[in-house]
């Protein structure tokens, strides 16, 4: 089974890290400020978890790698230092992890307000980031650490998600080289999906269509019209493309083949943050795992599953958890 084939891999992952802070504040308790004109949010709870990249690797640690690397560069700061507390809670390897005074540790902090009746509202999220492209030095370090871990690991995960971040145009040519040597790569990447040759890309529909047809609006579009866009942002990469389509399912493109995979609509309450990647996390260990495209999508549709139902958090989906959601599914294919 492919979960017991991933309890033995070594995993990498390489892209942009940042913390998830959230803190929920409890509205009763709330005073009027005596210095400005605005009730205090009183907070109660403050939650962390490691997100983007970090998420990424997270899950896979979930998912029962044996061995999970993140290579990444965070600031000198006390986001940092929390970040790699909470990525060495969960047994993370951070040796492939820079830390520079010349950068800023990104995170995305969550206030929460929970009134009466537990009744809960997120607020506008305030976010750390950098406003400048990642220095010279830092990226050549972050290029021999990339070939250091790629020593090392089975497979790789790319998380490209900020606009000022950590992967640029040094380290898209180190990961097409790997890929050329044989590695298993998969990349996630808001705005630059295109950018990538020779590798796995997995766009959802809007990442995918503003790379291939920016002007394009996204209102009731069959399943042809996706099937042809990730067609054409396979050809783009020259590598394969699975397009994610949400509760539709997705679409696994390689070569000459194209099939959709569909899934099953998670009944709610959901909560689809850290939903993709779960699921670029499990399409990665089934691929390493040996699984064809097909499957590996499958597979990775079972995990988004599990971690949709965690409210309020970026979840992951272990294994006893993926296995639960497979007889679930299978038992409301049955009726």
């Amino acid at each position: 089974m492919i979960l017991d084939t991933i309890a033995s891999l070594k995993v990498g992952v390489i892209g942009d890290v940042c913390l998830d802070i959230y803190w929920e504040a409890d509205i009763t308790r709330s005073t009027l400020s005596r210095e400005t004109p605005h009730h205090t949010l009183p907070v109660v709870e403050e939650r962390f978890s490691p997100g983007a990249a970090g998420n990424v690797a997270a899950n896979l640690k979930s998912l029962g790698c044996s061995e999970v690397y993140l290579c990444s560069v965070i600031g000198r700061d006390w986001r940092g230092e929390i970040l790699i507390e909470q990525l060495e809670k969960r047994q993370i390897d951070t040796a492939f992890l820079l830390a520079s005074e010349d950068w800023s540790t990104p995170a995305y902090c969550k206030p929460i307000r929970v009134g009466l009746q537990m009744v809960k509202q997120e607020d506008p999220r305030i976010d750390f980031q950098n406003f400048r492209p990642l220095p010279g030095l830092e990226m050549s370090e972050l290029s021999e650490r990339l070939d250091a871990m790629m020593e090392r690991c089975d497979v790789i995960a790319v998380t490209d998600q900020l606009r000022n971040g950590v992967i640029g145009d040094e380290i898209r040519r180190k990961l097409e080289s790997w890929a050329k040597r044989g590695k298993i790569i998969v990349v996630d990447s808001r705005e630059n999906i295109g950018m990538y040759a020779g590798i796995i890309v997995k766009p959802n529909e809007i990442e995918a269509s503003r790379w291939i047809e920016p002007q394009m609006d996204f209102i009731d579009r069959p399943y042809t019209h996706w099937a042809g866009v990730a067609k054409k942002l396979s050809a783009a990469v020259n590598g394969p493309c699975c397009l994610t389509l949400g509760s539709e399912g997705a679409i696994w493109v390689n070569e000459d083949s194209c099939t959709f995979v569909p899934t099953l609509p998670a009944e709610p309450p959901i909560d689809i943050v850290g939903a993709g990647d779960g699921f670029a996390s499990a399409l990665l260990c089934a691929l390493g795992a040996g699984s064809e495209g097909h499957e590996a999508v499958a597979f990775a549709h079972l995990a988004a599953s599990v971690v949709v139902r965690k409210i309020g958090t970026t979840g992951t989906a272990s294994p006893d958890e993926i296995r639960k959601a497979r007889l679930s599914r299978e038992e409301g294919q049955a009726r």
